[in-house]
């Protein structure tokens, strides 16, 4: 029995308990309010919020493996899952609501489809160029989402769409919804900037100072509702409204066959945009703890989570970085934290339903744009145009694509412009003349290092994998190589970088050859991996450059030099 536990219960120690206690009470201040946000942003009622804030920990406290990771709504996700269903359904009808549900069924069907498959590494399709453009443009969209429900007026979900609505919403705009958000925006930016060093002054610690200065988003809604409340401002701004009380049932999505075929593409993508982001903040919390984390168990337990949401009555959920690390820092040292923070969301859902149809929109959408704003950042696009212009323009490509046509296009071109520009490099690999450094067993590129050569004998490295992308542009150049030396006798093809080959560059290995003796050059191969090596065999190249292959260059150089007497 005891194997059926998760980790973290079969070792669980007493001394873990205060700091789990303190961190579960802590993020389920930070979640209530972040849930409700969150649900508006996605076009979906503020109740959908809670509802995807519950099931998913206590999933996650039994299958993850992030001892810290707390998972929930997240902005980006909510982003998407508006921009996605924006398209099938109007905003807030009955079709709506359910495609979100069924959006979050699938999605957690396919990460569980791809964790049981073992296709984790399927987080590496996203480069991080592409990601950091993805989540800069989805910040940025958030951000000018935000400011026109800071002032009480409708947005878009494009630059377009909410720079024109914002334009033309805020002659109307509600002075009073404008004012709580403002006043919101600037204590949060004041709490972020001093915060910590006054309560340090006032006795605090610096980490329960950062912990308590993370938690001002909480306050701010607590004020505001109180305020809303004692000034009697109900019908003169926009509030969150009535948020059933109680506990979710469980039902499965009503959706017919056609609208599951809808949700499939923009399930996958929302899946994998939320697994990547999921895993690398389990990752980056478990290092600290000198813990690593299996990319496929993380997929079956988010793929649950997911499940679990879409369920319970919510929306696609990930594992979010602000909460998690506000969990770590407040001491947890379990998924017991998660437990305790499930179980302060359902006393909030059964108690608290009624205080929170008085929060004011425009607070919302102050706390939203405090924690987004960070998010905007162009530090990666620096960085890509220093080192490599292709993850450049895959990062100016995605930004904007995302900005001007939705997230959802937006990360599917940059991903296709991550594979374009990967197969581009791969075609056209970079090919290093070699010689000896004299006095050692040591081969240089020629263009780098002062080497010497043999006579009649031409070195060629190629540092790349040899597949169909590459093999007749590797070709061309050997050839060409071979004919800029007219004094060529031997061509010796350096294979240490090759650690793959395909049918293509076998057929045009063969061909090499035979153009090679043509014009009377023979062609020798090195330093061939065994992997390579046994593909050869099997197609038959291992019989046919018997006696040309050699185990190293340096077995080569010895082979062909001209002097029988040589001697290293």
């Amino acid at each position: 029995m005891i194997r059926l536990l998760p980790d973290w219960l079969r070792d669980y120690r007493r001394e873990w308990l205060a700091g789990d206690l303190s961190a579960g009470v802590l993020v389920t201040l930070l979640l209530v309010p972040q849930g409700l946000a969150y649900a508006l942003l996605a076009g979906l009622p503020p109740q959908f919020g809670l509802y995807a804030s519950l099931a998913p920990l206590l999933i996650y406290a039994v299958l993850g493996q992030g001892r810290a990771q707390s998972v929930g709504p997240m902005a980006v996700t909510s982003l998407l899952v508006a921009a996605s269903l924006s398209r099938l359904a109007e905003p807030g009808s009955g079709d709506y609501l359910a495609l979100a549900v069924g959006l979050a069924v699938l999605s957690g069907l396919i990460l569980l489809a791809l964790g049981f498959a073992r296709l984790g590494f399927m987080a590496d399709f996203l480069s991080q160029p592409v990601l950091a453009a993805f989540t800069s443009a989805s910040a940025l969209i958030i951000l000018l989402s935000q400011l026109s429900a800071l002032a009480g007026v409708r947005g878009g979900a494009s630059l377009p769409a909410l720079a024109t609505g914002l334009w033309q919403g805020l002659p109307k705009a509600n002075g009073l919804a404008l004012a709580f958000g403002a006043a919101t925006l600037a204590f949060l930016t004041l709490a972020r900037r001093f915060g910590q060093p006054l309560l340090q002054v006032l006795g605090l610690s610096a980490a329960r100072a950062v912990l308590w200065v993370r938690c001002a988003p909480t306050l701010a809604v607590a004020v505001s509702m109180l305020l809303v409340s004692g000034w009697g401002l109900t019908g003169r701004l926009p509030l969150v409204g009535e948020v059933p009380a109680g506990l979710p049932g469980l039902r499965w999505p009503a959706l017919e066959a056609g609208q599951w075929a809808d949700l499939l593409l923009p399930a996958f993508f929302i899946g994998l945009i939320n697994y990547v982001q999921s895993l690398s903040v389990a990752q980056m919390l478990a290092a600290r703890r000198g813990e690593q984390i299996d990319p496929d168990r993380e997929l079956l337990a988010l793929g649950a989570c997911n499940i679990g949401s879409g369920l319970c009555g919510g929306f696609p959920i990930t594992g979010g970085l602000t909460r998690s690390v506000v969990n770590a820092d407040a001491g947890a040292q379990s998924q017991l934290s998660s437990l305790i923070t499930a179980f302060g969301m359902a006393l909030a859902m059964l108690f608290a339903a009624g205080a929170l149809a008085t929060l004011p929109l425009s607070v919302l959408a102050a706390t939203i744009i405090s924690a987004v704003a960070g998010m905007v950042r162009l530090d990666a696009l620096r960085l890509a145009w220093r080192s490599d212009k292709a993850d450049a323009a895959a990062w100016l490509l995605t930004f904007l694509l995302v900005l001007l046509l939705g997230v959802d296009s937006g990360i599917v071109a940059g991903m296709a412009v991550s594979l374009a520009a990967l197969l581009w490099r791969g075609s056209r690999p970079h090919i290093a003349e070699l010689g000896r450094v004299p006095g050692t067993q040591h081969f240089r590129n020629r263009l780098r290092h002062a080497v010497e050569g043999l006579p009649g004998v031409l070195t060629l490295r190629v540092d790349e994998s040899l597949y169909f992308a590459n093999a007749r542009q590797v070709r061309l150049a050997l050839i060409g190589k071979a004919a800029g030396m007219p004094s060529c006798r031997q061509l010796v093809l350096v294979m240490s970088a090759v650690n793959r080959i395909d049918t293509t560059a076998l057929l045009m290995l063969e061909e090499l050859d035979r153009t090679l003796a043509e014009r009377g050059i023979v062609l020798h191969l090195a330093e061939v991996k065994g992997p390579v090596m046994d593909v050869m065999e099997r197609a038959g190249l291992g019989r046919r450059f018997a006696g040309r292959t050699h185990l190293s260059l340096q077995q080569a150089w010895q082979r062909l030099t001209p002097s029988p007497d040589y001697h290293i």
